[in-house]
Parts: structure tokens; C-alpha cells; sequence
């Protein structure tokens, strides 16, 4: 019974551990898995090791599917709603033009982006800011855009101002470095260039949420935040943005963002997100030609009332 009881301790001591828990929120699904069937090929003669690799699964599974689960974002006031989407285009950047404009969005944020796409976009989309050397993400807009913060060390992305026809809002588009291994993919190199491989460590990671969501909160506007922020929603950097932020995608089932080698990780780290007093609806998933990611677009605004 006790050493069934034993991996639910994952529930209690998530956010405790610090950079720990982060790392194994990353692998957990798989992690999980291994030790489940070491234990249980190692102790399947005992209930005990039987009753804990079962249970090990058993929150493996919660714990991945449970941040999937539709929370009822709210209806959004159609006669103030607008479209915003998100993707990660990967290394076919102009491959996946055809289907970005096909969105229709009235705000596109896409990370990986360069100067082709960004000059393909800027033709349907006059409005834009890009930044190619940083977190390599550009924003296009419908409407007027005005900066209010740039990319630096404690913002992988831009603070904007959207003049929307029916309501001013900040738009926080970030592309967060990620704090696991890579052998390429985006400019970021925080810590590549010193010959480790890796875009940045977990402690920094954690520490450039912690930067959003202070945005977030001294925010007195209406905020949407979106991007790739390369943190897992079974982590606690996900509930930390959660604080103060609703999921615009969990207006239906959320899934897996990424794919590719990384889809056994099952990991949806592409999110959006809007701040209490607006809502979501109609959201959903869509394919990007060569990405290893999906990208995300919702309908979002203030509530209805």
C-alpha cells in the first residue's frame, strides 16, 4: 500500500525541489516508463515493486494529461473578438508561409523566424517588428503596433501595444530559450558559445518566466501573451504564468506542441494566454510543413457578458 502510495509524492514536491522537479517535468513520461519497467522486471515478485512501477505509470499519466484538460476559458464578446495565432516555423521557414497567411489571424507572432519569411509575411501584414539576432521571433499585425520593450537579457521577445479597433491591449510575444540540449535550430547560443550544448540553463529559464509573469502582474491593461516559451505545462514554470494568466487553448483539449524526436516527451510547450477578463474560443492545433512543432491559433477579446 505505501509503495503504491509513493510516486504521488510527485504532486507535493513539484514545485519544491527547484530546478529538479524542472528537469524532470521535461522527461517524465519516459522517465516514468523506464522505471517502471525496471522496477517491475527487477521486484515482480513482490506486490510492493508491482504496486509502485503500476502506480509510477498511473501519475505518469495524470500528471501529462490532467494540464490537457478543458477548463472553460468563457465566451468571448464576438463583436470585439480577434484571431492570434502562434507557431515555431522550424528549419523550412519559408515552407510554411503558405499556411501561416492561410490562418487569416489578425496577430501572428512566430518564432524561428528570419528575413525571408519575415519579407514574405510583411507583404500581407505592413505592421511588423522582427528581431533576427535574439530569440529570432517576429510579430505581424492588422493594426498599428507600438514597441514598449525590445529583446534583452530579461525579455526573450517584445512588449507591444496593440491599437485594436475595439480595445487597446499589450501583447507580451516571446520565443523563451530552451534549457535542455540542442545541436542547433535557433540563434540563441546564452550559453552554447561557451561549448556546452545547451541554449540556457534551467535556473535561467526559470528566472525569464519569473521576468514575464512580472509583466504580467504590474500589467494594468489587458494582456495576451504568446510564443514558444519552451516550458512544459506539467512544470511549475507553467503554473507560475498561470498565476495571473488564463490558457487560451484549454478552450478545448490541449495536446503535444512538439514533435518530432521530442514527441515521445509528449511536451506542449507553445502556449497562449490571455489575462482574466478576456476569454477564448474556437481554438486549435494546426500542422506547419518541416516544423517539429504545432502551431496554435485562437479567437480571444473581453468576455461576454
Amino acid at each position: 500500500m505505501v509503495a503504491g502510495l509513493l510516486p504521488w509524492n510527485w504532486f507535493l514536491l513539484r514545485d519544491q525541489l527547484g530546478v529538479v522537479t524542472d528537469v524532470v517535468a521535461i522527461v517524465l513520461p519516459m522517465l516514468a516508463l523506464v522505471t517502471a519497467l525496471l522496477v517491475g522486471f527487477v521486484g515482480r515478485r513482490h506486490k510492493a515493486a508491482l504496486a509502485f512501477a503500476v502506480s509510477t505509470l498511473v501519475v505518469a499519466i495524470v500528471a501529462t494529461v490532467l494540464p490537457w484538460v478543458p477548463d472553460g476559458v468563457g465566451t468571448v464578446d464576438r463583436s470585439r473578438a480577434f484571431r492570434v495565432a502562434a507557431a515555431n516555423i522550424g528549419s523550412g521557414e519559408l515552407d510554411g508561409a503558405d499556411n501561416l497567411l492561410a490562418l487569416g489571424a489578425d496577430v501572428l507572432v512566430v518564432s524561428e523566424i528570419g528575413p525571408p519569411l519575415t519579407e514574405r509575411l510583411s507583404q500581407s501584414y505592413p505592421v511588423h517588428v522582427a528581431d533576427w539576432d535574439g530569440p529570432a521571433i517576429g510579430i505581424f499585425s492588422r493594426w498599428p503596433l507600438t514597441v514598449l520593450e525590445r529583446p534583452g537579457p530579461d525579455l526573450p521577445g517584445y512588449v507591444l501595444r496593440v491599437q485594436a479597433p475595439s480595445q487597446t491591449f499589450d501583447l507580451i510575444a516571446v520565443h523563451v530559450p530552451r534549457p535542455w540540449w540542442t545541436s542547433g535550430g535557433s540563434s540563441y547560443r546564452t550559453v552554447e558559445d561557451s561549448g556546452v550544448p545547451y541554449q540556457t540553463t534551467v535556473a535561467d529559464h526559470h528566472r525569464l518566466i519569473e521576468q514575464i509573469a512580472a509583466r504580467v502582474e504590474r500589467d494594468d491593461r489587458p494582456v495576451v501573451v504568446a510564443g514558444d516559451f519552451n516550458t512544459t505545462d506539467r512544470g511549475r514554470d507553467y503554473r507560475l504564468l498561470t498565476n495571473d494568466l488564463d490558457d487560451a487553448m484549454l478552450d478545448t483539449w490541449g495536446r503535444p506542441s512538439q514533435i518530432g524526436r521530442w514527441t515521445t516527451l509528449l511536451v506542449r510547450i507553445d502556449h497562449l494566454f490571455v489575462k482574466p477578463g478576456w476569454c477564448a474560443d474556437d481554438s486549435r492545433w494546426y500542422t506547419i510543413p518541416v516544423s517539429d512543432h504545432h502551431g496554435l491559433i485562437s479567437t480571444v477579446g473581453p468576455c461576454a457578458s
